[in-house]
Formats: structure tokens, sequence, C-alpha cells
């Protein structure tokens, strides 16, 4: 194998490896995207719930279960 090869063949497994990179951090951006609307719903409903307790002065029960 020629310096020429082994320099071409280099550039393509560099090519490669960035193409796989790529797709990965792609994947990576769509994973985290939907946990982040996962994380504002959840936070929502929290809001949602704690404004509820408090608009009907209801006390949220903060007593340990049975088995402890």
């Amino acid at each position: 194998m020629t310096t020429h090869e082994a320099l071409a063949a280099r550039v393509i497994d560099l090519e490669v490896r960035f193409m796989k990179l790529e797709r990965y951090a792609h994947e990576l951006s769509d994973v985290v995207a939907l946990q982040q609307k996962s994380i504002d719903r959840l936070t929502l409903e929290a809001q949602r719930l704690r404004e509820r307790v408090t608009d009907e002065g209801e006390a949220v029960p903060n007593d340990r279960p049975p088995h402890y």
C-alpha cells in the first residue's frame, strides 16, 4: 500500500467515524428533546397540583407509610 493509499484509507475511516458520531449526536438530541417535553409536562402538572392544594386549603399529609 502506498502512502497515498494509506492516507486515503485513513481519511475514509475518519469520515465514517464522523458520520456515525454525527448520527449519534442527532439521536441524542432527539432523546433530550423528548425528555425536556416530559420534564415540562411534569413540572406543569406539579405546579397545578400545588395550586389546587393551596386553593382548596387542603393540607398535604406528610405521614410515613405504615411499613416504616
